[in-house]
């Protein structure tokens, strides 16, 4: 769980946002203990259920303090186990427990420099009995919560989850700690908890979010001199009562960011707000988003929505036999508070998507975007804004047997209003064929682009041509893939441009099972290779990798 940087807030002069979140957070609490104990028949989590092997080995990003080389080998922190209760018969209790541990070390342990910590760990345990149950879990975990509360975060800590319900009914409780990832530069801590009510099937659902952040200002131990702090709670209503025709979901948060906590200025307090209404009936979809987040609103863990921005969208779709198409309008805006020393930016973006497939081997799909960028109440000092920006592209794919003939095209072009004159404009072609046959992927592509920047006369060509192949060999055991490339930028100034040669390669050939009792183990090979060549910084780097892995 890496926490980003933010800048220093200014002082808010705003008053505290209340907290009753924390008393519906001890509500819902209550109403798991209290409620009876019968048996359920749906999943009390929002993560999916686990698949055939183990849902702990599911891959997942890598942490950020981690390196490029480390990224690539070690695992990520997991999510956290997703599990139902299962029905129980009537006439006899019926319980199940189930606990598993995994743990990993580098692939590379030159570069721990002799440290033999694990680069993952996770010890997992479930119980469950009629009408309840109960997950901890203790390692390396991953936290999601709602956009506007918390995105994403991974460290090591641990979680703890409570559940229970009757006919549709449920309530869960989970608490989490975590701190930052192993070798992470910043000394982090992330705590919260979050209490979810479910009725009638998921008919309406009401949750809160509550989630407290410190970093250490300074690394050389635990918050010496002050630390950065922020919370957060969040409250969550959905409603659903005629089973996706029409839904919504309303959200509000409250956020408090202090930079500092040793100086006497008081911590910047501001809210943000969502309301989303949409559903589908046959074969139309619809949606309606309004959201608001104010200039002060910071999240100290994660990338939060955009502050000081205000504004609507809206959405609808519709497929027939031979054609779909979807349209999607936004206006949106900044200076929510309307501040007399700033401008306001007024943006307006439409977008329509079409496809049509009038034969089993012809499909076409056409794009068109127009956005529009316009300022108001320009105080003195500023110049006004005017700017119209257009975009238009294609894809034409032919499925002749064996082949997938793909033809793709765009241009595009920015022009100032104000000064009726062009700024931008770019043109691209590619060619995208596909070959495929007994067990083989041939991949070619061919793309040019062309970027003018009338300000400066500057214009940009853009070449690359790849080609990718994969498949199996050996009765289907040796899974392969070979990829490589070469891309040239010119600028028509001599003595510039940039040239990139690309490749890689990655086989894994299952070996004989030693015993029963364990998984095949599997040798794999993967290997890079890239070189730049930067004329105007007349500088050339390459990078080379080979990487032999046996996985058991």
């Amino acid at each position: 769980m890496r926490m980003r940087e933010l800048p220093n807030p200014e002082s808010d002069r705003r008053s505290a946002p209340p907290w009753g979140g924390l008393a519906a957070s001890l509500a819902l609490f209550l109403a798991a203990l209290l409620a009876p104990a019968r048996p359920a028949f749906s999943s009390y989590l929002e993560l999916p259920p686990l698949p055939a092997a183990s849902a702990s080995q599911t891959a997942a990003p890598s942490p950020p303090a981690a390196s490029a080389s480390q990224a690539a080998a070690s695992p990520a922190p997991a999510d956290a186990v997703g599990f139902e209760l299962a029905p129980a018969s009537q006439d006899a209790e019926t319980a199940r427990f189930r606990s598993q541990f995994r743990a990993e070390y580098p692939t590379e342990p030159w570069t721990a420099l002799g440290d033999l910590t694990p680069s993952f760990v996770l010890q997992q345990g479930e119980y469950g009995g009629r009408g309840y149950g109960v997950l901890a879990e203790m390692g390396d975990i991953r936290i999601k919560q709602t956009p506007n509360t918390l995105n994403e975060a991974a460290g090591r800590g641990g979680r703890f989850a409570l559940l229970t319900g009757n006919s549709g009914n449920t309530a869960k409780l989970e608490t989490f700690a975590a701190s930052g990832p192993q070798g992470a530069a910043h000394d982090d801590l992330l705590v919260g908890a979050t209490g979810e009510l479910s009725l009638m099937g998921d008919s309406a659902r009401f949750k809160t979010i509550f989630l407290s952040g410190r970093r250490s200002l300074y690394s050389e131990g635990r918050w010496p001199y002050g630390a950065k702090k922020g919370d957060v709670l969040g409250l969550v209503a959905a409603i659903d009562p005629f089973g996706g025709r029409l839904a919504a979901e309303a959200e509000i948060d409250y956020s408090s960011y202090d930079s500092d906590t040793t100086d006497e200025t008081a911590a910047t307090r501001d809210s943000a707000r969502r309301l989303k209404v949409g559903g589908g009936w046959g074969a139309s979809r619809y949606s309606a988003l309004y959201e608001r987040t104010g200039p002060r609103y910071r999240l100290l863990t994660g990338s939060g929505p955009d502050r000081d921005s205000e504004g609507v969208s809206l959405g609808f779709g519709h497929a027939f036999e031979l054609h779909s198409f979807d349209v999607k309008l936004s206006r949106y805006n900044d200076n929510t508070e309307k501040n007399d020393l700033s401008p306001r930016l007024y943006r307006y973006e439409g977008l329509v998507d079409y496809h049509f497939k009038a034969f089993s081997k012809l499909q076409l799909s056409l794009q068109y975007k127009k956005r529009y960028v316009d300022s108001t109440k320009e105080p003195l000092g500023y110049l006004p804004k005017e700017v119209e920006e257009d975009a238009v592209s294609g894809q034409l794919n032919y499925l002749a047997g064996r082949w997938d003939l793909g033809l793709r095209g765009g241009v595009s072009q920015r022009t100032d209003k104000l000064h009726r004159q062009r700024e931008s404009s770019t043109e691209s072609i590619g060619f995208l064929p596909k070959f495929s046959a007994a067990g083989v992927t041939v991949l070619p592509d061919l793309s040019l682009k062309r970027v003018m920047d009338y300000s400066s006369s500057q214009r940009t060509d853009q070449y690359a041509v790849n080609l990718g192949l994969n498949g199996t060999l050996l009765e289907k055991r040796l899974d392969y893939e070979v990829k490589g490339g070469y891309k040239e930028e010119r600028t028509g100034v001599p003595g510039t441009g940039k040239q990139v040669v690309g490749a890689k390669v990655r086989a894994a050939y299952p070996l004989a099972r030693l015993f029963k009792w364990f998984r095949p183990p599997s040798l794999g090979v993967k290997g890079e290779f890239k070189e730049i060549n930067d004329r105007g910084a007349d500088s050339r780097e390459s990078d080379f990798s080979l990487l032999i892995s046996l996985d058991g």
